[in-house]
């Protein structure tokens, strides 16, 4: 699909596309047994976020390139400044894993309109979720439902209207699905005998306060080799001496 396309289905279509085996197979594996690997070592330290069969995982930009390279993947990037604008940043980056009999987390919108009150504010778009398929998401492992076209309504879910008419998004490893802040989704139940593990990028304008801190387990050295995009999603852009301190621009 072009750029163009998917932007279209992102705003005024179902809301959500997935974009098929961006990351090889060999590449995932390794990365979600890194993730499995962080989580049983933060563990240790109760710094892993536990609720019930459901895990998070925090701080990953600083702990590993594979997931420096995933937040500023070129296509990703494309498709939210297409729709966002230049100036997006990364509002937020976590590994979600669903133990087997982990149940659905409910129906939601994402931040920051979970945080406001509905109806939502159709313009600007103020957040686009990715969720990363660490493995295959399968019908019975707690692949995401999202009710298609929903962001076009602009409120709060509706329970009955949802499961009416939400679907379960599968797709294989390495895969990845964009979607609308404003349409309503939720994760299904993990019938299956192993981890569904994922990771989830939001992405907002820059003058969205981020839903995540950033600095959470921070590593210097990530940013001083950090390429120019991600220092920007990051927000450690430096202006240069020559510029106002505050960046503004008057008209003469």
């Amino acid at each position: 699909m072009k750029i163009s396309e998917i932007t279209a289905e992102i705003i005024h279509g179902k809301g959500y596309v997935v974009l098929p085996d961006l990351l090889s197979l060999k590449e995932t594996t390794a990365a979600r047994n890194l993730i499995l690997q962080l989580a049983e070592q933060e563990k240790q330290h109760d710094k892993l976020i536990i609720e019930g069969k459901k895990e998070r995982l925090y701080g990953l930009i600083y702990k590993g390139d594979v997931f420096t390279n995933l937040v500023q993947d070129k296509l990703i990037i494309s498709v939210i400044e297409a729709i966002i604008g230049k100036d997006a940043i990364l509002g937020g980056f976590s590994a979600h894993i669903l133990h087997p009999g982990a149940k659905r987390m409910g129906i939601h919108v994402d931040y920051p309109y979970w945080a406001m009150p509905s109806p939502f504010p159709k313009y600007p778009i103020l957040e686009l979720q990715v969720i990363w398929m660490m493995e295959d998401f399968t019908a019975d492992n707690g692949a995401p439902l999202f009710a298609a076209g929903t962001q076009n309504l602009a409120t709060q879910p509706n329970k009955k209207q949802f499961q009416k008419t939400a679907e379960k998004i599968t797709g294989t490893a390495g895969s990845a699905v964009i979607s609308h802040g404003l349409c309503w989704h939720d994760t299904s139940e993990n019938k299956s005998d192993r981890p569904r593990v994922s990771l989830l990028g939001n992405y907002t304008p820059q003058y969205v306060h981020p839903l995540e801190n950033n600095l959470f387990d921070h590593q210097p050295a990530t940013i001083q080799n950090a390429s120019p995009k991600l220092r920007k999603l990051l927000r450690h852009t430096w202006m240069s001496k020559a510029d106002p301190i505050y960046g503004m621009r008057f008209i003469k």
